[in-house]
């Protein structure tokens, strides 16, 4: 029978380390990871739209390839806050990898070169890495048990006698949404045409599209709701296909946020103009002199609570339900302290996501679900450095297997 094998890695590092680190990395997956950047960066080409939400995506990757191209040309590797992620991921990625019995290391080293062709990049791999770190640093040694085929969950975690399993889950921006970033950009290179010949006319110019449900992905559907859009621009007024409504308002001479300067304020103006929220906004303008917001909602509501909590139901049910579970859900929108601390006293999402995991009869081995922010470098102004971030913790006020231990797992240390 295959079994873990537990450790416990050094996670300080200096600054050698980090070259043994990228090679390491790049001859597993440098290649790919030049490769799938190259096609990125060939499609940004054509639609800048879609940088943001590529290099929000593909963080990792774009870093990499950034830096062995760097490398190719200096003889050394860059240095940075734009790298540093991409360093603090790969030191303990490899010392793992080092410490896995040989059996284990090939089904590693596959996650890593499906990880950087997935949907999401490397960043749910780093991410199950990273508390992986974390467990280490508070004292706990870590069993990589998906690796060898010897259970469904990520991480078997021990303190002494005590056990915790552990399942991590990412979340996109796109998660429950509707409208999805990439096909909304796709959708804006398309009406580039019609919004161009609306910049060269002064004054705020908004076009709201509504389609029936979900955004499209193919080039047709796109196309269509395009089409449309030039339709009511063209008629002044709305235009409607069975993919889409449009409407067209000419929203007069006031004056506005520039989104160039003020992106947030610009966001904010014209959600109450649209009288929507929480939407896909897009600016196309000349500033002070035209500007053209377009909005595009769904007619149903986005269900991003209920698909995040099918997402935490899906990993407490990888877990064995014979010993308490903690569940690590990575959100990636930024929360301050102040609204993490008012999140805790009052009901939200969270709660609601929490609940849905805990008010199983066959989910009571989850003892916690924590919700972690994205991280931030930080240092101790003496030459040291490290990721950290927010995160809330939420418990089970009845668990299966109390533990007190899986409850300072994320608690500052002394």
């Amino acid at each position: 029978m295959v079994v873990g094998y537990p450790m416990r890695i050094n996670i300080e590092a200096r600054p050698a380390d980090i070259e043994a680190a990228v090679d390491w990395v790049s001859g597993l997956v440098g290649a790919a990871v030049d490769k799938r950047i190259t096609a990125l960066e060939q499609q940004e080409a054509a639609n800048p739209l879609l940088s943001i939400h590529y290099r929000e995506t593909f963080a990792l990757e774009f870093a990499l390839a950034k830096a062995r191209r760097y490398r190719r040309t200096t003889g050394r590797l860059p240095r940075g806050d734009e790298y540093f992620p991409l360093y603090s991921f790969l030191l303990p990625a490899r010392r793992i990898h080092a410490a896995l019995p040989p059996e284990s290391q090939k089904p590693y080293e596959g996650r890593l070169r499906d990880a950087v062709n997935g949907t999401f990049g490397a960043r749910p791999f780093a991410y199950e890495i990273s508390i992986a770190t974390h467990f280490m640093r508070q004292g706990w040694d870590v069993e990589f048990l998906d690796y060898a085929c010897a259970a469904r969950f990520d991480l078997l975690a021990r303190l002494g006698s005590v056990e915790v399993e552990v399942e991590c889950k990412t979340t996109s921006g796109d998660t429950g949404r509707k409208i999805h970033r990439q096909e909304a950009n796709r959708l804006a290179q398309l009406l580039l045409p019609t919004t161009q010949k609306l910049t060269e006319i002064p004054g705020c110019h908004r076009i709201l599209i509504v389609v029936p449900d979900r955004l499209g992905k193919s080039n047709e559907e796109l196309g269509d709701i395009a089409a449309t859009v030039a339709t009511a621009v063209h008629q002044r007024g709305e235009a409607t296909n069975r993919l889409a409504r449009v409407e067209y308002v000419f929203d007069g001479l006031d004056l506005w946020p520039d989104p160039s300067d003020a992106p947030a304020d610009a966001i904010s103006f014209f959600e109450k103009r649209f009288g929507k929220q929480n939407a896909n906004v897009m600016f196309h303008g000349r500033s002070g002199f035209s500007v053209v917001a377009v909005m595009i909602v769904s007619s149903k509501a986005d269900s991003v609570i209920d698909a995040i909590s099918e997402e935490a139901k899906k990993a407490a049910g990888q877990c064995s339900g014979s010993r308490p579970a903690l569940l690590a859900l990575h959100l990636i929108d930024e929360v301050n302290r102040a609204d993490l601390e008012g999140m805790l006293r009052s009901a939200n999402g969270m709660h609601q996501i929490t609940h849905a995991v805990l008010r199983a009869e066959t989910r009571r081995h989850v003892d916690t679900v924590a919700f972690t922010f994205p991280q931030a470098r930080r240092t101790d102004g003496v030459g040291a450095a490290w990721l950290s971030g927010n995160l809330i913790s939420l418990y089970n006020p009845a668990p299966l297997y109390p533990c007190a231990e899986i409850r300072s797992v994320f608690r500052p240390s002394a």
